[in-house]
């Protein structure tokens, strides 16, 4: 592009354009946020004038900002701040160390106010099972106590916590959940599944402060920024969407986010007319957020083959096909674009009935509605999203991280099913991945490991059949990724007049041994051309 000067030149690298031809360049040149130059480092070198900021790349590799398709992080970095952590990574491998950390919060909280805890994974405890509500008693029987799994669908409370909100082996389960139950009295043993909790907690949780809300979405979008992220996609709500315009209106938000809105709030955006599209490149909302069942890390997705662990159990719907019928058509006639939660075969066959006749009453071109997660798939679900266009995400890091407690509940033939990347590519559907942390942790190069690997943590192959190239993990964060949020044109590759985010790796992610794709460092992020993170210094 001759007559200008760039703001910033990366010299002698191997850039992985994501272009449409997966074409290597040497250099870019970036001007007032753009790239406006892909191609030798002799050619960007005459983009070189006196202002002009050089960095040379000594051969390291990089690649498109990388763009997680669905998560929660916003929330996750103010809820992080106020409850009690009760993962692994926490130190709780036990359920005596849940109770310890759950006593020690207690002992610090007002008797009679709530301790609230959440990520505890059965997997990872020594007993390999959830605690009942009196292994919570044993925590303190002078506050009601709520814990959350990690996969966010399922809980557990404590005896108070049950006696104060009336629920007992009498109370009939709520439409869209489910008390788990002792199978000889009946008596409830503390699990809630899905809408169950509102019966035991029905005002929500504890919510964070707008301070909490925005120091915590701060902090956490640094972090994703260390990690190779330039945008998350998150489901949001009030306090989430305000966290985020407070940090970008002091022009302090560290990367781009997108938002899909908890169809809670579907009256009000529909109140003051809002709808996808509102925002900027820095902060935009896309859509509507809609659950039909559980959780896969939870083991409770909606599925038509009964859990191998669990004989007789199909999982939990969230919903009734009359209400998600009723709420998504009055939506989508008002343009409204849908994200739904749907794992299992069952929940996604009912969202695919429902889109399918949404789409032929209110006709929309490039609708782009997404199913989330998309996990249990069959050959004809397949089809049937590609004939309506659907786009699903599917998990990027779960078939490593949560992969070991997935093969006893689902089994390897049916493992051959699930987080389909390759029957998806094959089809020619453009799927994207993410990490729904906290459901599992967001780091896009374990994600992109776990795809290309199929293998979970402890080096067990889980459906390899669904394994994928690096390139093509690599479209699932980027380009594909982009085409979700409606960035194909701003975003997901290094092209001349898209924004300017790259990730800078120390090492080679396609020359790199497979197994080690997990282990490459971040040197540096930059979006708009800036640099966002950088390892060397603190």
């Amino acid at each position: 592009m001759p007559g200008i000067e760039a703001d910033l030149v990366l010299l002698n690298g191997k850039v992985v354009t994501m272009d449409d031809a997966e074409s290597i360049a040497e250099a870019v040149a970036v001007k007032y946020g753009r790239i406006a130059f892909v191609g030798s480092s002799e050619g960007a070198a005459g983009l070189v004038g006196d202002e002009t900021e050089i960095m040379d790349l000594g051969g390291r590799t990089v690649i498109p900002g990388l763009i997680d398709s669905h998560a929660h992080i916003v929330r996750e970095g103010a809820v992080r701040e106020i409850l009690v952590d009760l993962s692994e990574e926490a130190g709780v491998t036990s359920i005596a160390d849940l109770q310890a950390r759950l006593a020690a919060k207690a002992a610090e909280t007002p008797k009679g106010e709530w301790v609230t805890g959440y990520q505890e994974d059965d997997s990872k405890l020594a007993e390999k099972r959830h605690p009942t509500r009196w292994d919570l008693d044993g925590a303190t029987e002078d506050h009601p106590v709520i814990i959350s799994t990690v996969g966010g669908h399922f809980s557990i409370a404590n005896s108070l916590a049950f006696d104060m909100a009336g629920v007992s082996k009498d109370t009939p389960d709520p439409v869209g959940g489910r008390f788990d139950r002792d199978p000889e009295t009946g008596e409830v043993t503390g699990g809630l599944h899905e809408t169950a909790i509102q019966a035991v907690r029905p005002g929500g949780p504890v919510e964070p402060t707008r301070e909490q809300s925005s120091s915590g979405a701060r902090a956490i979008l640094e972090e994703c920024a260390s990690l190779g992220l330039t945008c998350v996609y998150d489901t949001v709500r009030r306090s989430e969407i305000r966290a985020v315009l407070d940090l970008k209106n002091r022009g302090v938000l560290p990367i781009r986010v997108r938002m899909d809105v908890s169809v809670d709030h579907y009256k009000e955006l529909e109140a003051t007319g809002i709808y996808r599209g509102l925002g900027d490149d820095w902060a935009r909302i896309c859509g509507l957020k809609f659950f039909f069942d559980g959780a896969i890390s939870a083991r409770t997705a909606a599925v038509t083959e009964e859990y191998l662990n669990k004989p007789g159990f199909y999982g939990v719907m969230a919903t009734t096909r009359d209400i998600a019928t009723e709420t998504i058509m009055e939506a989508y006639a008002k343009g409204y674009r849908i994200s739904a939660h749907a794992n299992g075969d069952r929940a996604i066959a009912m969202y695919l009935d429902i889109m399918e006749e949404a789409q032929a009453r209110y006709p929309r071109e490039d609708p782009r509605n997404r199913d989330i997660h998309c996990t249990v798939i069959t050959p004809e679900l397949v089809e049937r999203i590609k004939d309506l266009g659907i786009l699903p995400t599917i998990f990027g890091p779960y078939p490593y991280y949560h992969g070991d407690k997935l093969l006893p509940a689902f089994g390897e033939e049916r493992l051959e099913r699930m987080f389909a990347a390759r029957s998806f590519l094959d089809a020619g559907v453009k799927i994207a991945a993410h990490s729904d942390h906290p459901c599992a942790p967001y780091p896009p190069l374990m994600a992109i490991h776990a795809l290309v690997n199929r293998t979970t943590k402890a080096g067990r192959p889980i459906g390899r059949s669904q394994r994928v190239l690096v390139v093509e993990a690599l479209r699932l964060y980027t380009v594909n990724a982009a085409y979700q949020q409606f960035d194909e044109d701003r975003l997901g590759s290094i092209e001349e007049g898209k924004l300017a985010d790259m990730v800078v790796l120390g090492r080679d992610i396609l020359t790199v041994p497979p197994e080690e794709i997990i282990d490459i460092p971040v040197d540096m992020t930059l979006i708009d051309g800036k640099v966002v993170y950088d390892s060397t210094k603190p």
